[in-house]
């Protein structure tokens, strides 16, 4: 894709004149400079950044990881699924490609772990987090139900084992917090290693 001429066509008359979507007009243009953006809820169609993650560190092979071109995620979003989660997070961790985290307001629950896999993380200056336990419904046998829970419990104890490793907080912090709504605004986010910098200039992601 090099220019706009691959997204747009030009119809031969007025009649025909169809525009596109400007969303999806965004979306290509972002792709062109590696940015994305997770706005909605974490489910299913958020893997979509999986592929372009895959598909960018394929393109890159055999480039030195340092001189790759980043790829940015932009964050929006209240959070989600938990096995999406896991799997983004997955991703990003082995990526040689460099990927950005920018928290443009909020950045919460899965959104937020995500977040803390990227390798180089902005946020703005009025951005905050939101770090919890999460929550899960089960249903099924007792048997059923029982091993869902120890599943979800062991799932959930690997988030505060996470979270321990990509900031500088200690493990007594997040125990004491995590059980709870625990918001991080920017001052303890710099401080605690949840993100890296508060922007006050865009140059610095471009």
């Amino acid at each position: 894709m090099n220019d706009l001429s691959d997204i747009i066509v030009i119809p031969n008359g007025l009649d025909d004149l169809i525009l596109p979507n400007p969303q999806q007009l965004d979306y290509y243009i972002g792709l062109k400079e590696r940015e994305l953006w997770i706005t909605n809820e974490i489910d299913t169609d958020t893997l979509d950044i999986v592929r372009k993650i895959l598909q960018w560190n394929k393109e890159d092979k055999g480039i030195d990881p340092n001189k790759r071109k980043p790829i940015k995620i932009f964050f929006f979003s209240n959070g989600g699924d938990l096995d999406v989660n896991n799997t983004l997070t997955n991703i990003i961790d082995i990526s040689c490609t460099p990927v950005w985290g920018i928290n443009m307001g909020r950045c919460m629950s899965a959104a937020a772990f995500i977040y803390l896999a990227c390798q180089k993380r902005f946020m703005l200056k009025d951005a905050y987090f939101l770090f919890h336990q999460g929550s899960g419904a089960f249903s099924g046998s007792f048997a059923e139900v029982a091993a869902e829970m120890e599943d979800y419990a062991e799932q959930v104890s690997n988030l505060s084992t996470y979270m321990v490793a990509h900031t500088k907080y200690t493990e007594e912090e997040v125990a004491d917090n995590i059980g709870g709504e625990w918001y991080v605004r920017a001052k303890e986010a710099l401080e605690k290693g949840v993100c890296h910098e508060i922007l006050d200039d865009l140059s610095e992601l471009f």
